[in-house]
């Protein structure tokens, strides 16, 4: 009995059935717990010792591998010191948890311990237990932590006090060192404003008051004693206000612009320089102050405009960090004036490299006049146009570019002029007319060919085609072969029969033969180089054994009904092409017919009836092996007729029908017999039962003294089967006996040759008329 409740009563009880019905019950008397036998648990197991102390010791362990069936209450702890023979119980209660701290301990003393289990049913045996463990407090080397809000660094404003917090651990209990820079930091070396005042065991704090930039730095704590030394260091970084700019110079000095450059300050103030602020004064006029040209400068370099040529300027710029801005680097006195003239006009340009949208335009260097050339223009112009256009955007560093955009059929002429700090030059004179149209050459060559198939008499080859067509459509391919040991390349096909895709299938070679092969593309300019040959390929046949895949529908167990055409597809494949034949149950079926071509093979069934359910194989067979596949074929139909109906128990309103189940139930469950009966004189069969259930049936409502035939058909979900008959009719009456002996018989008249007789009819006739006596 399974699926019960924990911890529920049960009554159980049982009775007997036969065909007539069912008995009394037998009932337990008393009811039954659902729940699992108790008993005391395992030992707890993987007991551990840690962190002992001269007074103290941790234990740890894990749950008992069984806990008796009953929830395990807690633990006991137990020690036996060295020399003794008794074991001491520790915990005065249960431990609910699997680790417990032993206390009071001798110190010097060893200890071995164990632990118990304990649940309702009982206490468990003892665990394994410990090795000795002797009360002794730990040898620690020294450790040294910074406090949490300094460990990546501290960031101080000057003026603000600097403090240090470190948490320190070790046994002996260590010294502690300071150092700032790897110095040892003492008060007299900062001006008296550093103290290291004193904390409780553990702790030690640094505080440096009125802080200065110059404090900022790596601030160590050092501590140590005789089993080792450890370190902690904070970086300190005071925040100021940076420091000057340096080397404040000039650069490309302009009538009415210069370039002002500066280097950043020797000390940043400890923050990152946000910006720069450039001012400038006219230098001629005392009264005139300092004017901003820019306060959000983000680089040392700056390009100042619209000054007045002749004119004597001071420059000055102060660098800003998030504290403030620091002391000015003041520039020396600068006069604005033109040191130079623009460049000459470029040569004549070239054009090249002509495409059908694209022309490469050169040109030389010309004469920069005193000013490093930092560009060139270029214009073009369509040849019947009187307008040029500019073509770059920005300046060109180089003697060429690229013009692209170009419409094709168009010619066009170019013009070059180059720029340094002056400005622009002149035009160079315009180049040669050049139409914008593409150049035909041969195409680059194919990549190296690859073996996709082969047989004993031919190869098929694939490549793929050039990265270059040479400006013209791809015509075909010419591919050349290479015999065994010869140095000579033969062409396959010639230019006037071109394989017209990046595939081709190479007949006629001989079995066996080793042959190189390399492929050439032509376009109208031609054939182009070859591509790589390939390795040599050995002509002869593929072999791969033979694989078979049927039908998804058709694995394992295909089920049709009756009357309709079974097909079982499969897909075929193999090197050479395999032989296939279908067999039912290791036989040939004749009755099925077999379509089959070299890649698939189809048995169908037409009008399949029960006698087509068994396996079907098919086996695949070339040189490389063989392969067979079965399927079950489950043909459903109706079931067959009934076996061995029999009539007992006549009377003369009913008889008893029982019957066998057929042999053959249809390929489905048998849901069902319908019985039906027919009178001797009558054509209709009358529906007795239409669904019963069991082989047997007790028909009812018979006529007296009438004779019937009766039938019994079986059913399945897929209708009712041929019936089985009776063959002897069955007359609806009482069973007949033979009847009681006549009573009273008496002598009456007697003569010389004669006596008479007379007596009463038996009390029972046997169940039918009396017809005679016989007297003997």
């Amino acid at each position: 009995v399974k699926d019960l409740i924990p911890n529920c009563e049960y009554y159980f009880r049982v009775k007997a059935v036969n065909k007539i019905g069912g008995g009394d019950y037998l009932e337990l008397r008393n009811p039954i717990i659902a729940e699992d036998p108790k008993q005391p648990p395992d030992p707890p197991v993987d007991l551990e010792v840690h962190n002992a102390t001269s007074k103290s010791v941790t234990l740890t362990w894990k749950p008992p591998l069984f806990d008796g069936g009953s929830k395990i209450m807690g633990y006991i702890i137990e020690k036996l010191a060295k020399g003794k023979e008794r074991w001491q119980r520790c915990n005065d209660y249960l431990v609910p948890l699997l680790t417990y701290t032993v206390k009071g301990l001798e110190e010097g003393q060893e200890y071995q311990f164990r632990a118990r289990a304990e649940n309702a049913a009982g206490i468990s045996e003892p665990s394994r237990t410990t090795p000795f463990v002797k009360a002794v407090d730990p040898i620690e080397a020294p450790k040294v932590f910074l406090a949490a809000n300094l460990q990546s660094g501290l960031e101080v404003k000057r003026g603000d006090e600097i403090i240090l917090e470190a948490h320190i651990s070790g046994s002996p209990y260590p010294s502690i060192t300071w150092l700032r820079n790897d110095e040892v930091v003492r008060p007299e070396d900062i001006k008296k404003r550093v103290t290291v005042p004193k904390k409780k065991k553990g702790e030690s704090i640094l505080s440096v008051r009125d802080s200065i930039r110059a404090d900022h730095g790596t601030f160590t704590i050092k501590v140590e004693n005789d089993h080792g030394v450890a370190k902690a260091s904070c970086e300190v970084n005071v925040l100021d206000t940076p420091g000057p700019p340096v080397n404040f110079v000039f650069e490309d000095l302009r009538k009415n612009s210069v370039i002002c450059k500066w280097e950043p300050p020797l000390d940043d103030g400890g923050s990152e320089i946000l910006n720069y602020v450039l001012e400038k004064k006219d230098n001629t006029k005392a009264e005139m102050g300092w004017v901003t040209v820019s306060s959000t400068l983000r680089h040392c370099k700056f390009h100042v405009t619209k000054l007045i040529e002749g004119k004597e300027y001071l420059f000055r710029v102060f660098a800003e960090n998030r504290v403030g801005a620091g002391p000015p680097c003041v520039s020396k006195p600068m006069t604005a004036k033109d040191p130079f003239s623009p460049p000459d006009a470029p040569n004549k340009p070239d054009v090249e490299d002509v495409t059908s949208n694209s022309m490469l335009v050169k040109w030389n260097e010309p004469k920069d006049n005193g000013s490093p050339i930092i560009g060139y223009w270029i214009e073009k112009r369509e040849i019947n146009s009187t307008h040029w256009a500019r073509v770059n955007r920005n300046l060109v560093n180089a003697l060429e570019v690229k013009v692209e955009g170009l419409l094709e059929g168009l010619t066009y002429i170019f013009r070059v002029c180059a720029e340094n700090a002056a400005g622009p030059g002149k035009f160079s004179p315009p180049s040669d007319p050049k139409t914008a149209q593409d150049p035909i050459i041969v195409p680059g060559p194919p990549s190296c060919p690859e073996v996709k198939d082969k047989t004993k008499s031919s190869v098929a080859l694939a490549w793929k085609p050039p990265q270059k067509d040479g400006g013209s459509p791809i015509k075909g391919y010419i591919v050349e072969m290479q015999d065994e040991g010869s140095t000579d390349w033969k062409k396959v096909n010639e230019g006037d029969k071109l394989f017209p895709t990046c595939e081709c299938v190479i007949p006629n070679l001989k079995e066996l033969r080793k042959y190189r092969f390399r492929v050439k593309a032509v376009n109208a300019a031609g054939e182009s180089e070859p591509s790589p040959a390939t390795s040599e390929i050995p002509v002869q046949d593929i072999l791969e054994e033979p694989e078979i895949f049927l039908d998804l529908g058709a694995q394992d167990l295909l089920s049709c009904r009756a009357g309709t055409t079974i097909k079982i597809p499969a897909v075929i494949k193999g090197r050479p092409v395999p032989k296939t034949f279908w067999e039912y149950e290791g036989k040939a079926k004749t009755a099925a017919k077999v379509e089959a071509t070299d890649t698939r093979s189809e048995i169908i069934i037409p009008d399949c009836n029960r006698s087509h359910s068994g396996r079907y194989s098919i086996t695949a067979k070339n040189k490389a092996g063989q392969k067979t596949v079965h399927v079950r074929v489950n043909v459903l139909d109706v079931p067959g007729p009934p076996k061995d109906l029999k009539v007992s128990d006549v009377t003369r309103g009913s008889c008893k029908l029982s019957w066998k189940m057929p042999d053959d139930d249809g390929g489905d469950r048998i849901r069902g017999y319908v019985i039906e009966k027919r009178n001797i004189d009558g054509k209709a069969w009358t529906k007795v039962n239409p669904n019963c259930g069991s082989t047997s049936f007790v028909v009812p409502d018979l006529i007296t003294g009438q004779e019937y035939f009766f039938r019994v058909r079986a059913e399945n979900r897929f209708g009712v089967g041929p019936p089985a008959e009776t063959i002897q009719r069955t007359t609806a009456r009482d069973p007949i006996h033979p009847p009681d002996p006549p009573i009273k018989l008496r002598i009456g008249l007697v003569t010389k040759n004669t006596v008479s007789l007379t007596w009463k009819p038996p009390k029972n006739d046997g169940g039918a008329p009396v017809t005679h006596y016989n007297v003997e």
